[in-house]
C-alpha cells in the first residue's frame, strides 16, 4: 500500500492513546467529528487521519479546523488509490504509536471526555479492551445502546455468534492486541472481522455504561434499499466466512453455537437472495458441509424447517 504522510512539527513522547480516523466523502460531517477530537480533555494522544483519496473537500475542511487547534498532534496519511474503510484502518494502526488505539467513523463524534474516562478505566483495572455505550444518531430522535456486558469469555462467544454488535468504534483497545490481526478488503461486516480478532487477542475487557460515542445514521435507510443491495450482501458474507473460516482452523471443536449462527446468516442470504456465484466452490462446498454439522443437531432456536432447506440448497450448489 503506497502512502504518503504527514507529520505536524510537534510529537507527543509516547503518546498513550492513538485516534485514527479514515476520510471519504465527509466534508459535511468531518467538521464536528475533528472538533470533538481536537476539545477532548485527555491530551497525550495522536490523532491519525487517513485521507482514503475523498473526492470532495472534507480534506480542506479538516486542514481549515486543524488551525483553530495548534496544539493537536496530527498525523495525515494519504493513500495513493481508494482502499475501502477496513484497509484505510489499517493504514492507520500501521503508523500508531500509542499505547491504546480508538477508531473514530468521520462522519461520528464523541464526547469530550470520551478518552479520558475510557484510558483511566483501562489503566485502573489493567484492562486490555474498554467498551462504552454509544447513541445511535437519527434524523429526528437518538437511541442510547449499550453492550452487553459479560465475562471476556462470553463476550467474545456473543460476538462470534452475531449476538452483540462488534462496531470496532466503541472501544479502546491496547495496541498490542493488534498483532497480527488481518483486516478484510470488503467493506461490509468488516467490524465483525477485526473485533472478533480483538477480543480473542484480549485477556480482560471492562464496560463503561455511559453513553460517549454518537453514531450517525441518518442515511442508514437508504443502504437496503439501494440497487447495491446484492453487492453488500455478498461482502457480508465473505466477511462471516472469514470469521468462520479462521475459528474453524485456530479454534476446531469449539464454539459450536456460534459456528451455527455465522453459518445460518451466511446460508440465508445465499438463498434468499440467490447468491451462490459470489463465492467459489470450495466456500460453498465449505458452508454445506458446516451446515451438516452444525445445524441439524444443534438447539440453536431455528426452524427444522429452514435448517433443512438450507442444507438442500447448499448441496444442490455445491
Amino acid at each position: 500500500m503506497d502512502k504518503r504522510i504527514e507529520m505536524d512539527s510537534k510529537t507527543v513522547p509516547t503518546p498513550k492513546v492513538s485516534v485514527i480516523v479514515p476520510i471519504y466523502g465527509v466534508e459535511h460531517y468531518i467538521e464536528r467529528c475533528a472538533r470533538s477530537l481536537f476539545s477532548q480533555t485527555f491530551r497525550s494522544v495522536e490523532f491519525i487521519f487517513v485521507n482514503d483519496c475523498t473526492k470532495d473537500g472534507s480534506m480542506n475542511v479538516l486542514s481549515d479546523v486543524r488551525k483553530e487547534y495548534p496544539e493537536a498532534v496530527v498525523k495525515v496519511i494519504n493513500l495513493d488509490r481508494n482502499m475501502g474503510l477496513p484497509q484505510a484502518r489499517r493504514a492507520g494502526v500501521e503508523q500508531a504509536t500509542g499505547d491504546y488505539i480508538l477508531h473514530v467513523d468521520s462522519d461520528d463524534w464523541i464526547e469530550p471526555d470520551m478518552l479520558e474516562i475510557l484510558y483511566e478505566r483501562a489503566v485502573d483495572t489493567g484492562a486490555d479492551m474498554v467498551c462504552c455505550d454509544w447513541s445511535e444518531e437519527y434524523e429526528d430522535y437518538d437511541e442510547v445502546l449499550s453492550h452487553y456486558e459479560a465475562s471476556r469469555d462470553t463476550y467474545y462467544e456473543t460476538i462470534l455468534s452475531l449476538e452483540t454488535d462488534a462496531y470496532v468504534w466503541s472501544r479502546l483497545t491496547k495496541r498490542e492486541a493488534y498483532n497480527g490481526l488481518e483486516f478484510p478488503t470488503c467493506n461490509m461486516f468488516e467490524d465483525f472481522v477485526i473485533t472478533s480478532q480483538l477480543v480473542a487477542n484480549c485477556h480482560t475487557i471492562e464496560f463503561v455504561h455511559t453513553p460517549l460515542y454518537h453514531y450517525r445514521r441518518s442515511n442508514a435507510s437508504s443502504i437496503r434499499s439501494s440497487a447495491d443491495t446484492r453487492k453488500i450482501l455478498s461482502q457480508e458474507i465473505h466477511n462471516i466466512f472469514n470469521v468462520y473460516q479462521r475459528v474453524s482452523a485456530r479454534e476446531p471443536n469449539k464454539h459450536d453455537r456460534a459456528m451455527g449462527r455465522m453459518l445460518f446468516a451466511m446460508g440465508y442470504h445465499l438463498m434468499r437472495h440467490n447468491l451462490y456465484n459470489c463465492i467459489s466452490r470450495e466456500q460453498r462446498q465449505s458452508i454445506c458441509q458446516g451446515i451438516r454439522t452444525y445445524l441439524p443437531n444443534k438447539n440453536l432456536g431455528f426452524s427444522l424447517t429452514k435448517q433443512i432447506v438450507l442444507c438442500l440448497k447448499n448441496r444442490v450448489r455445491g
